[in-house]
């Protein structure tokens, strides 16, 4: 068999193996290719499990901001009816009394009732002093039947 006979062989071996007329040499270029594309995808895939996980953490965070404006919003409520409470306390303690209980009796004396007036305006004045604890209670025991956030927190851990 002569050079010319081998080589003509060696090619049509080569172009039934590669499926056209490309050389050998060819296909290295082809392959690196190839390679380099998976190299590609594999980085894409990772960089996609990232990109997750920060949009996952993003979302994280604005819950988090989401609970901490809740719970200064709650707080300014709470420091809001703290303030009205001492204001009111301090309005009652400047303002003179409108009628003192020996006033109250030394007029009711006079008129010969001073048990029923002395026990009428300590009534009037206990029951309006329970009137205003007791909402300042209700509103307190409202506000802190919410879990504080850090109760949220632990709970979620």
């Amino acid at each position: 068999m002569s050079r010319d006979d081998l080589d003509e062989r060696l090619r049509a071996v080569e172009r039934a193996m590669t499926d056209g007329d490309a050389a050998v040499s060819d296909l290295s270029e082809a392959a690196a290719v190839h390679d380099r594309l998976d190299d590609v995808e594999a980085e894409l895939a990772d960089l996609a499990e990232r990109l997750d996980a920060l949009d996952a953490t993003v979302q994280s965070l604005h819950g988090y901001v989401g609970d901490l404006e809740a719970v200064n919003e709650r707080v300014q409520r709470r420091a809001d009816a703290a303030r009205e409470a001492v204001e009111r306390l301090e309005a009652e303690r400047r303002r003179p009394p409108q009628r003192t209980p020996d006033a109250e009796r030394a007029d009711a004396t006079a008129s010969g009732d001073a048990a029923d007036a002395t026990a009428t305006a300590a009534t009037a004045d206990t029951a309006t002093h329970r009137d205003e604890t007791t909402a300042d209670a209700e509103r307190f025991e409202a506000e802190t039947e919410d879990d504080s956030l850090l109760d949220r927190v632990r709970e979620s851990l």
